[in-house]
Order: C-alpha cells, then sequence, then structure tokens
C-alpha cells in the first residue's frame, strides 16, 4: 500500500511507482508518511485541545519540483537496498528524473508530492 496523498497523481504510473516504494521504505524504516493525518488524535492524546488543522498539498510539472521524486529516492535507495525492495518498477535509475520529467510533460498535468499539514492548538 501507498500513501493516499499522492492519489491524485495515480494517472503517472512512474511517479506512482516511485511514490509507492518511497512510502513503503518510509514505513519499513519506522517513520510514517501520513503522520500529519494523525496529529488530530495525537493531540488530544497529549492532553491539548483538538487542533485547527491546515493542509496545504504542493503540485508541480517544473524540472526542479519533479527532481524532488528522485532526489528523495537517491536519499533512501541504502535503505531501499537494505530492506531487498525493488526498484524494478522504475527502471534504469540513472535516467529516472528523465523519465518522470517526461511522464509528467506528456500527461499535460501536474504531479503531487507529500501534503504538507500544519496543526496547531490553544492551551487555556
Amino acid at each position: 500500500a501507498w500513501a493516499p496523498i499522492f492519489a491524485i497523481s495515480t494517472h503517472l504510473a512512474l511517479w506512482t511507482a516511485a511514490a509507492s516504494l518511497m512510502c513503503d521504505t518510509m514505513r519499513r524504516t519506522g517513520a510514517n508518511p501520513e503522520m500529519g493525518l494523525a496529529l488530530y488524535r495525537i493531540f488530544q492524546e497529549a492532553g491539548l485541545p483538538a487542533p485547527t488543522m491546515q493542509m496545504e498539498l504542493p503540485l508541480g510539472d517544473d524540472p526542479d519540483f519533479i527532481r524532488w521524486m528522485y532526489d528523495v529516492m537517491c536519499s533512501l535507495r541504502p535503505q531501499i537496498q537494505q530492506l531487498n525492495l525493488s526498484l524494478e518498477k522504475l527502471g534504469d535509475f540513472d535516467t529516472l528524473p528523465e523519465r518522470l520529467q517526461a511522464e509528467v510533460a506528456a500527461s499535460s498535468s501536474v504531479a503531487s508530492w507529500m501534503a504538507v499539514v500544519g496543526a496547531w492548538a490553544r492551551k487555556a
């Protein structure tokens, strides 16, 4: 399973494969890529009031935006290999940035990145 926060990009097969592998790797190393969505409950469990929350979903199609995915995959690559996860769905890793960019460009749309969640509460 992969984070539904990337659901807006499901029409992009390569982007979706990379996002799925990224989220799977994060989960298997103990990180929670959907932590922001749990903040409502976590605040209350910590004895704080229910927080006010906001979500921002970065979208883009420019090369710098698309490169984020490749850069994160490069950072996670040692963990991916250590966990014996397959990079096969991503094809030639060395050409991944160009192929991701080409996929987004050919779709005439944008890719989505992980949502950024802000949460705040005021304790009286």
